[in-house]
């Protein structure tokens, strides 16, 4: 996966460090929880996944007031022959370039890794295709120190990028 992320704010402004970016943002909101997740849709002969990064603004109370989005998109050729292999591949990919957004993001600080939230639109329902994949996908990130969910808890990739990727 040799694809490079340039994530953008909504506005189509490109952030040009993003760690440095989400960084500034905790730093200023100490409450706030930074969430990242990914979704992929068919779109002809191209696959797109969209990765958000959400930074939820939480007051001291623990009351959330909305969020700030940034995102990356990137376009790949459909290559599988098979749906079996393509949907693998697809939901796989997933979890790559959400593992290769938080390790951006976190710039190897352990501490501020454990602030992160990495979520999966894997299903934990044996009759969605994409529970195929939900136990090795989460335990993935898992294993690379992240916290990691899928749904029905996964509301950064399920809906977010999902919006952003249609």
């Amino acid at each position: 996966m040799e694809k490079k992320l340039i994530f953008k704010k909504i506005s189509g402004e490109i952030i040009e460090d993003v760690e440095k970016y989400v960084k500034n943002w905790v730093k200023n909101n100490p409450y706030g929880n930074v969430i990242i997740g990914c979704d992929s849709q068919v779109h002809g002969k191209r696959i797109k996944y969209s990765i958000a990064i959400v930074m939820h603004y939480i007051d001291e109370s623990g009351i959330g007031h909305g969020s700030h989005v940034i995102v990356a998109d990137i376009w790949e050729k459909r290559k599988y022959s098979s749906p079996d292999d393509e949907i693998f591949s697809k939901l796989w990919k997933e979890a790559e370039y959400t593992l290769k957004t938080a390790q951006m993001v976190d710039g190897n600080d352990e501490m501020f890794k454990k602030r992160l939230l990495l979520h999966l639109d894997y299903s934990n329902n044996t009759k969605d295709k994409s529970n195929i994949i939900f136990s090795s996908g989460i335990g993935y990130l898992r294993e690379m120190g992240y916290s990691a969910e899928g749904k029905p808890n996964s509301y950064v990739a399920t809906h977010t990028a999902d919006a952003l990727c249609r």
